[in-house]
């Protein structure tokens, strides 16, 4: 039916096998915290070193001026060079340190996906909540403890966005979602290269989604703040520089200095006095770039990690092609860092005024970032989009990467289904709950209408909710807690989690009828759609409850509507045997042992025959 993937590789893309074991986290993570511990040990002994040969440097090199001796100039260099390198070699630990916290990172969030502890991560998505789609929040898709909150791993706001997108978007045809399982699949086989892409964006994922939303937005604002940079002006901020240091230098070596002295003080000053009558508008295009200062860099290192891997999957073909298509993204990215650490520089005062006075600093920028735009500014989004699906698809993975019961769902096309809704499962769990204490259900629903019943705390609404949870998965092209899952395209409609609107004088009940009626309209599509409703009319009195609910079941049995409802009425189990309405009973149950409430959270066919009200009032202490 569907086929299971793996989660551990031999070799990057390779098909996944449901045999092998899940990655081991804590064997990761014990490796990285050893590795940040020697590596900070050296950074201390390299930074002892660096100041020492900055002395010896120093030491040698004022005897040598003092004492006109070239041994201890010689011997300066020497020790120069060797804090040159130190340097260099310092900073690149420290590079590998921040990246060693990024991964630590990465491989603590996935060890908190065995527990309880995901639902501890700051970014859960409630602000895609829509009032107008309360599907999301009766299967926690946004929200606290929310599949959105267990699933993201994406850094970038445009990956935070496409993830929320596929989780809660219009119905689309089997084709698309395929393409995306295709290449789910094959990043969940690439667990080297995930772990680099999540790692990389990581500091912008710490950074904030408010933050990092108003940056760009103000970075993209700016692009459209300048025009060209006129030939004219590239010729004066080349010749005004080049005069002011040659005059500048022949008045250091004594060449008539009568005339050079004063010619280097007066174009220093006309180059300072030009770059401060445009500071207001260099400040205003420069100021997103500095902005950016920590986005720029991460970014350009995601680029070049889609660009440099070998794909197979049409679905990321294509995304890498948009990055090469017209160059290198990573190109044009590194270019713009580099403006960047220019304009960086700036924002020190000593080097604004001396830089300015010297070289028109600031117009050299301006011209810089200016010809960077008229290159790259239509690129940009597409690339910054093309980086956020495939964080999104790395994130629909994540249950490849800490579910053993894991699959991918086949999607069945309408001409499998002739146009009725398919769905069929194997060891259905809800992804969300520990794996430990889950219970998988199994069932092909071959009837329009499966009414549930069964006692309190039993696991009905669990168990629709795995349903729901799942669809939702399948849907966006990600994988789902199953060892076999297949379902046709169908619209998911719910109603499980009422509340009552005061401000608008709406009850609960009422609230109810109209998720129903939502449900009823969308049914007159004669469209495939599946609706989950849970405990069903329950703000209302027993009779009406029967009679609405005897009424709702006869207008959704229809041969493209699959309805799935929970309820405490065995009344409607009768339904069972009406005529004119293709229903099929089951039912969870339970048992007692030592005055205790035992539960298997199993399906089985047939109306419930047990109840357990009373031992929940004793257990409550409400009965003796």
């Amino acid at each position: 039916m569907s086929a299971s993937f793996d989660r551990t590789d031999k070799e990057e893309g390779a098909c996944p096998d449901k045999n092998m074991q899940l990655p081991d986290y804590q064997k990761d993570y014990d490796a990285l915290i050893q590795q940040d511990s020697l590596d900070a040990g050296l950074s201390s002994r390299i930074s002892f070193w660096r100041g020492i040969t900055f002395v010896f440097a120093a030491i040698p090199a004022y005897t040598g001026f003092t004492s006109n001796q070239p041994v201890y100039l010689i011997l300066s260099a020497v020790f120069f060079i060797l804090f040159l390198t130190l340097v260099r070699f310092h900073n690149r630990l420290d590079e590998r340190q921040r990246d060693t916290a990024c991964r630590l990172a990465v491989t603590k969030d996935n060890l908190a996906r065995f527990n309880d502890d995901w639902k501890q991560f700051p970014t859960d998505g409630s602000r895609y909540i829509r009032n107008d789609h309360p599907e999301t929040e009766d299967l926690d898709i946004f929200g606290k403890s929310s599949l959105y909150q267990y699933l993201c791993t994406a850094g970038t706001i445009r990956g935070q966005d496409q993830l929320a997108k596929w989780l809660d978007q219009p119905l689309e045809q089997p084709e698309k979602i395929r393409l995306r399982q295709q290449a789910v699949a094959e990043l969940a086989g690439m667990p080297a290269f995930t772990l680099d892409f999540e790692s990389a964006a990581r500091t912008l994922k710490d950074s904030g989604y408010e933050t990092a939303r108003q940056k760009l937005d103000d970075f993209f604002t700016s692009l459209g703040l300048a025009g060209q940079f006129p030939r004219s002006c590239h010729v004066l901020i080349l010749l005004f520089p080049a005069l002011t240091v040659s005059s500048g230098l022949l008045a250091a070596f004594g060449f008539w200095p009568q005339y050079t002295i004063s010619g280097f003080l007066l174009l220093a000053f006309l180059q300072l006095s030009a770059s401060f009558a445009r500071f207001s508008t260099h400040h205003r295009l420069l100021a997103p770039v500095y902005r950016l200062n920590e986005t720029i860099d991460p970014c350009r290192r995601l680029l070049a990690l889609a660009e440099g891997q070998r794909f197979e999957s049409p679905f990321l073909k294509d995304l890498q092609k948009t990055l090469t298509g017209k160059g290198s993204a990573h190109a044009a990215l590194k270019e713009l860092e580099k403006i960047k650490e220019q304009v960086v520089v700036r924002h020190n005062l000593l080097a604004l005024v001396l830089f300015n006075c010297l070289f028109l600093y600031d117009f050299h920028c301006a011209e810089k970032y200016i010809r960077w735009q008229s290159r790259y500014r239509d690129e940009l989004k597409v690339w910054l989009d093309t980086l956020g699906k495939i964080e999104a698809l790395i994130s629909l993975g994540v249950l490849s990467r800490t579910k053993n019961i894991c699959t991918m769902p086949e999607i069945a096309d309408r001409r499998e289904s002739a146009g009725r809704p398919l769905l069929s499962f194997t060891d259905l769990r809800h992804p969300l709950l520990r794996e430990s204490l889950a219970v998988g259900s199994t069932m092909t629903f071959s009837h329009n209408t499966c009414i549930i019943t069964g006692s309190n705390m039993s696991g009905k609404t669990t168990f629709m909710r795995s349903i729901g949870v799942n669809l939702v998965l399948s849907y966006a092209g990600g994988c789902c807690a199953a060892k076999e899952f297949c379902a046709s395209v169908m619209e998911l409609r719910t109603s499980m989690r009422i509340r009552d609107d005061v401000s608008e004088g709406i009850s609960t009940f009422y609230a109810e009828l109209l998720r129903i009626r939502n449900m009823m309209e969308a049914s007159r599509k004669q469209l495939p759609m599946i609706a989950l409703i849970d405990e069903i009319y329950k703000g209302t009195n027993s009779a009406d409850r029967i009679y609405a609910a005897r009424e709702t079941v006869r207008q959704l049995s229809l041969p493209y509507v699959l309805t799935v409802l929970t309820t405490h009425d065995s009344e409607l189990c009768d339904l069972e045997q009406e005529e004119g309405v293709d229903a099929v009973n089951y039912h969870f149950s339970e048992s007692y042992e030592h005055n205790q409430i035992l539960f298997d959270y199993k399906i089985r066919k047939g109306r419930c025959q047990t109840a357990n009200a009373r031992y929940l009032l004793r257990m409550a202490g409400i009965l003796e």
